[in-house]
């Protein structure tokens, strides 16, 4: 069977399992706005984890609350939808195999990952599971270089501890990068960020992705910045000039109460109730980022 899914920390552990549980020979990493949209075509061979339904799949694995409300156009299908804190331990619940409980650690910390309930070290001075979440994290801003790492990884993890994972050349050349460039990328977020009322808005749409001027960086520093801020309003830029919105409530001061993923469902995507993505178009981008702002605003 092939792997369907996005190439973040959660993908990562849910592609572990699912290999121990199938006989899996590809993984395909597809954005969830090109899933939403109908872009992705799939077969019965096909496991979709951790994004929109695709019709045709075999199996699909999700925990979004912004699929919900999608089930019952659905209908009936092979696999499992559970508001869970991450898409792999719904495929731990789902298959409750024995061969996963040596991978329950790795489970508990992609839990707090996918769902954010970091501490503030977990943040400045990331360790085990965690900081190897960042070297994965699409957001982190490692580039396309992700998908062979993500591939060897799934093979990897199954193989050896996780210290012998960390000590690995190809993972701690990722993990001293993301320790050591923590203050550039502070700098930066210091330089691009303001805070209007509740909201931290951080426009990055100037810099350009493997120009230099971004640093790898993970996406929850900048709420050690403004703590009385309780979410976060980021854009930069995306494909074919689109404009990317990404929304988080903050992880240490949880006062917001706005619904995220129902929220950029309104406006072409989706995601969990205390954080999600989508993708304006250019022409409306400025309006739409404005009625973003107002909606997540006390």
């Amino acid at each position: 069977m092939r792997i369907i899914t996005r190439g973040d920390m959660d993908g990562l552990a849910s592609s572990v399992l699912l290999t121990v549980a199938e006989d899996v020979k590809e993984i395909l990493f597809v954005h969830p706005k090109d899933a939403q949209d109908g872009l992705i075509q799939a077969t019965k061979e096909d496991i979709v984890v951790n994004l929109p339904f695709i019709k045709g799949c075999g199996l699909w694995f999700d925990h979004h609350i912004s699929e919900e409300e999608k089930l019952k156009g659905i209908g009936k299908f092979k696999g499992r939808f559970e508001m869970a804190p991450s898409a792999a331990r719904v495929i731990y619940n789902h298959y409750k195999k024995p061969e996963f409980e040596r991978f329950k650690e790795m489970l508990e910390a992609i839990d707090r990952f996918d769902s954010a309930q970091l501490s503030p070290d977990d943040v400045s001075d990331p360790k085990g599971w965690i900081l190897l979440g960042y070297t994965i994290d699409p957001r982190t801003g490692f580039g396309p270089e992700f998908q062979k790492y993500f591939r060897w990884l799934v093979e990897y993890i199954k193989e050896v501890p996780l210290e012998v994972v960390l000590k690995h050349k190809e993972v701690k050349k990722r993990c001293d990068r993301v320790l050591a460039d923590q203050v550039k990328f502070k700098e930066i977020l210091s330089k691009h960020s303001r805070q209007d009322g509740n909201v931290i808005l951080t426009d990055l749409r100037a810099l350009r992705p493997g120009s230099g001027e971004l640093a790898v960086g993970n996406r929850f520093l900048v709420y050690t910045m403004f703590p009385k801020a309780d979410v976060e309003v980021r854009l930069f830029g995306g494909k074919t000039g689109a404009v990317v919105v990404a929304v988080g409530h903050s992880i240490f001061n949880r006062t917001c109460k706005v619904n995220v993923g129902n929220l950029m469902k309104e406006f072409g995507g989706g995601g969990h109730a205390g954080a999600g993505t989508c993708q304006l178009k250019p022409e409306s981008a400025e309006e739409n980022i404005g009625k973003i702002i107002a909606r997540v605003k006390k």
